[in-house]
Parts: C-alpha cells; structure tokens; sequence
C-alpha cells in the first residue's frame, strides 16, 4: 500500500509525536508498504532508507527546538499524485496539516488525522483565555477534516471527542522493545554511564522529555529540595532539550543543587538505554500528556515509574498503583517526596517494582 504520513516534527523526531511518527513510518515500510513523508526542512537530514522524504520551507525556533513547515498547495498536491497515495495520515494540526488534508481531499485521498497535542502543549498554562480558546476552534475545524481519527489512549480519545463527531480509534504510540531492553546494556556500559555523569552510588530519578512548560519541571526541583532534607544520596538526571532548558539550568545553580541535578541534554542511542537502565525511578510531574513515550521506554527498560495525578495526564493510566509505582498529587511535594524514599528504602519493593513494570 501507498501510505503517507504529515509531521512537521520527523525524521529527526522532536517530541513524542515525531517519534511515533518515524516508528510507524519505519515498521509500515518493514512490512514492505511503500511509504512517503511530508515534513520540515532541517539541518543535519538523517538518511533513511525505504521512505521517501520531502521537505519543506520551513520556520525554525531554535528556543523552543522545533520547527514548522510551509508547503505550497500545489507543491503537497504534486507529491501526492508523484508518489500515488492511498492513504494519508496527518499527525500535526499545523499548516503542513492543513495543506496535507486540502491535498487529499482535492484528489479523493482517504484522510486519517492523528490526536497528539492539547491545548497546553501548545501554550502554556497561563496563556491568555483567548488563546486558548481559538486553538481549540481551530481543532474542532480541522479534527473534523478526517474520515478517521486515531488517538495514542483512551483518554486522548475521550479528549479529543469534544473537536470532533468522526469516528476515533485508540492506537498505542507503542515502544520498540528490541531497541529499548535492558538486555542491550552491559555492567560496562552502566560504569561508564554512571562515572560520566558522577552519579557513583547514587540513587537516581530520571525525567526525559522536552523541557517545556506543560511538563511542569519546576517541581521536580521542589521535590529535590524537599529530598536533601530527609534522605541523602539521591541525584535527578534530566534529559532532553527545550526552552526551558536555560531557565532549569539558572534555577539548579540559584538552588545550590549542581551536584544532585545533571541536565544532560538530549540523549540518544545507547546513551539513553543507560539513563534508563541506570534510573531507580522514572519521574514525570507533567500537567499534560496524551499518552508518554518516555514513560513507556522506561517500563520497557524495567523502571519503575512515578507520575502525578492530574486531569491531563494520560500517563497515569500506565500506572498499576503500589505494582509498578505510583502516581502523586501535585498539591505539594509531600506525597511524591514520601512515595520516593518508601521505594528507594525498600529493596524487595524496588525490585519487584522494576520487574512489574514490563
């Protein structure tokens, strides 16, 4: 089949919407379907084999490390008839989307369009009312420009049925579990991990993901702070980019906790199989997420997961509450702060914690 798939943040993935993009694309083609991609203009192209690619004119924001691509019409039309698709799946609400969906409606193309960002995704929370409510008339325009909406779970699913009356299927963003295995990391490659970062015999929890605000970063420095007070030897490793990434940086060393939070940056490859590997717990204290890649790579890797308890949240849905970890209020750091030590202290829960997660 002729597939085809719209993101402006793919091939190189940003964010949990690029990489369920380049994953699908990558296993579609693997089952010998003929794949295209519409996406942005980047520096640094990857090279990918078996998928055509074409990009864009593109807007980069460096701050932000993302980017938008803006086809012409007639560009988008020419590469559809060009590559004969059959289907076409649009995985942004942006302007590459919305070409891509007039596209394939000029030329009969059956449209799937993919539910991967709420509101706060896009701003932030204390965006103006305004804002906020012209994003969510633009979703309910172009939600509804599907034959078939798909969501990464059941609660992106309820979420997005306020936009729109198409019919929507829940599809796992998914995690590739011959890449992400704990099997792939070795007693060498930990020491090496661990001596690189200084976490020596640390306790260690991990965020990884992009540094943004809806992903609410701020607290996970508040629960350090409240950490060093009632157990010693505990270190964060942050991992990922974003525009928040200077402001962290600025808070960690204001704080005088340079030696207990690392932002390492954005890793990949066996790096972050390490990160993972080496975490004793996964935290994310999100205010929105519609499924967590991150959260999933790290159950895979045997982690146990702790993710806060809120309304826009679909990670917490990963949680087995007291199985594979727990999930925490936001109200203050007191709860995720005790669920913290009570693993940590534990060694028999740790252990059968990491081994519920997968």
């Amino acid at each position: 089949m002729r597939i085809c798939f719209s993101s402006d943040q793919s091939f190189p993935p940003l964010g949990g919407e690029g990489v369920s993009t380049e994953n699908f694309c990558v296993r579609l083609s693997q089952r010998n379907h003929r794949v295209t991609v519409l996406t942005s203009k980047v520096k640094n192209i990857p090279l990918v084999k078996e998928i055509r690619i074409y990009r864009f004119f593109t807007f980069h924001f460096p701050i932000a490390k993302n980017y938008l691509a803006f086809p012409a019409f007639k560009k988008v039309v020419s590469v559809l008839k060009k590559e004969k698709i059959e289907i076409i799946q649009i995985n942004e609400s942006s302007y590459l989307g919305w070409q891509s969906s007039k596209a394939a409606r000029k030329l009969n193309i059956p449209v799937v369009i993919g539910f991967h960002s709420q509101v706060g995704n896009i701003f932030p929370f204390y965006a103006p009312f305004f804002i906020k409510k012209l994003i969510e008339l633009w979703f309910s325009y172009f939600f509804r420009k599907g034959d078939l909406v798909i969501a990464p779970s059941h609660f992106a699913a309820r979420l997005c049925q306020k936009y729109t009356d198409e019919p929507i299927q829940v599809v796992s963003n998914g995690v590739d579990l011959k890449k992400f295995n704990p099997g792939r990391v070795s007693s060498e490659d930990e020491r090496r991990f661990r001596e690189r970062y200084l976490l020596r015999d640390s306790s260690l929890l991990l965020y990884a993901g992009r540094l943004s605000y809806e992903k609410n970063l701020s607290y996970l420095l508040r629960i350090m702070q409240a950490l060093s007070k009632k157990k010693k030897g505990i270190k964060l490793l942050i991992v990922g980019e974003g525009i928040l990434k200077k402001d962290l940086e600025k808070k960690v060393k204001k704080t005088g906790m340079t030696e207990d939070v690392i932002i390492a940056g954005y890793l990949r490859g066996k790096d972050l199989l390490c990160a993972y590997f080496c975490a004793d717990i996964f935290i994310l204290s999100s205010f929105c997420e519609l499924q967590s890649i991150a959260t999933m790579e790290a159950m895979a890797m045997k982690t146990t997961v702790l993710v806060a308890r809120n309304e826009g949240n679909a990670a917490q849905e990963l949680v087995k509450e007291g199985i594979n970890g727990y999930t925490f209020g936001l109200e203050d750091t007191g709860e995720a702060v005790d669920k913290i030590i009570r693993i940590l202290s534990d060694k028999e829960l740790k252990r059968t914690m990491k081994e519920e997660s997968f």
